[in-house]
């Protein structure tokens, strides 16, 4: 059974677009989101929220798009109980998406109006797949303090994905793989530690 640290993995996967020709990552990805700054208040954590960077011609980008996840049906009932924890993100995000390894964790009336669904699809190379689109809402302006812990998760997420996969390859100009993290000539010994291990080894 997929654990939350799976989803999360594959939600970085669905999220990690190298624009072709450039360095640019489409997406901003931050992971366990806390809604205020402090420890002395009642916390609300987003599990994932990804900032889509490329406006786009369909109006589909510069969005917010957040992420609960849920690993078991009592997971996902505990949610339906406690409303108030996904409004603290909702409110302020044009996608809202329940992640689950099955969709036979919820049933398809149970999720809030507009939500999407995001499931895993394949057995030898895992990805997540729309179940159900997300409607895209117009969101309230997003506060300051929330706007800070997401540049904040934003940056620890990126390191903690160092560890557990190499950055994507950029073609910029030539066939030549670069590392979309710093440019330098791909893989690169410090972003794509994986891949240069592989390369030096033989």
């Amino acid at each position: 059974m997929a654990t939350e640290r799976d989803l999360l993995d594959l939600l970085g996967q669905r999220y990690t677009k190298v624009r072709e020709g450039t360095l640019a990552d489409r997406y901003v990805r931050a992971e366990h989101v806390r809604r205020h700054l402090g420890y002395s208040r009642r916390q609300f954590v987003a599990d994932f929220i990804a900032l889509d960077k490329y406006p786009g011609g369909d109006g589909s980008g510069l969005a917010i798009h957040w992420h609960e996840v849920k690993v078991s049906r009592s997971d996902w009932l505990s949610e339906l109980r406690q409303p108030e924890k996904s409004e603290a993100f909702t409110r302020f995000a044009h996608y809202h998406w329940l992640v689950v390894p099955t969709s036979g964790i919820v049933g398809v009336e149970e999720l809030p109006p507009g939500w999407g669904m995001l499931v895993i699809h394949g057995l030898n190379d895992p990805r997540l797949r729309a179940r159900i689109k997300a409607k895209r809402h117009e969101p309230e302006p997003l506060p300051l303090d929330l706007s800070i812990n997401i540049a904040s998760a934003a940056q620890r997420t990126g390191a903690r994905e160092l560890g557990r996969r190499d950055a994507p390859t950029a073609y910029v100009g030539t066939w030549d793989p670069k590392c979309s993290v710093c440019g330098a000539e791909g893989p690169c010994e410090w972003h794509q530690v994986r891949a240069w291990r592989e390369k030096n080894e033989r």
